[in-house]
């Protein structure tokens, strides 16, 4: 014989595991690299250390450039932890209903990979910084 209280729980446990992909989404999202933070001047050492190694080298005339793929657009870590809480309590209030709206949105808005270029002239030091857009 079942009892009546083990019900609610599974159902609980069915809507948590099923109604908790937005959220699951966001707080899963790529933290952005804020590229403002390096400057002209800034040695390739620094850089490197802070974003590690580069998926290219490249030459560009007399200065060597180094490749990488980045996220540079979207929120930050406390950002994430906010969408994510009230996606959770947008759930939970509606029991489910808006992970309608909010899975199909996180999809759609999800970062996408942009190629860094960061330029250096003979001494090391950054010359230059571009940020192409996803293709």
């Amino acid at each position: 014989m079942r009892s009546a209280s083990s019900v609610p729980l599974w159902l609980l446990v069915v809507l948590v595991s099923f109604f908790s992909c937005s959220p699951v989404m966001e707080a899963t999202r790529p933290t952005p690299v804020d590229t403002s933070q390096f400057a002209v001047g800034e040695s390739r050492f620094q850089i490197v250390q802070a974003l590690g190694a580069p998926t290219a080298n490249v030459k560009n005339g007399d200065q060597s450039c180094d490749v990488y793929k980045l996220y540079t657009r979207g929120p930050g870590g406390v950002g994430k932890g906010v969408i994510a809480a009230g996606e959770g309590a947008a759930d939970v209030l509606t029991l489910g209903l808006t992970e309608v709206l909010f899975t199909p949105l996180e999809a759609g808005t999800r970062n996408a990979l942009h190629t860094v270029t960061f330029c250096y002239d003979k001494n090391d030091k950054l010359a230059s910084l571009t940020d192409s857009p996803p293709q």
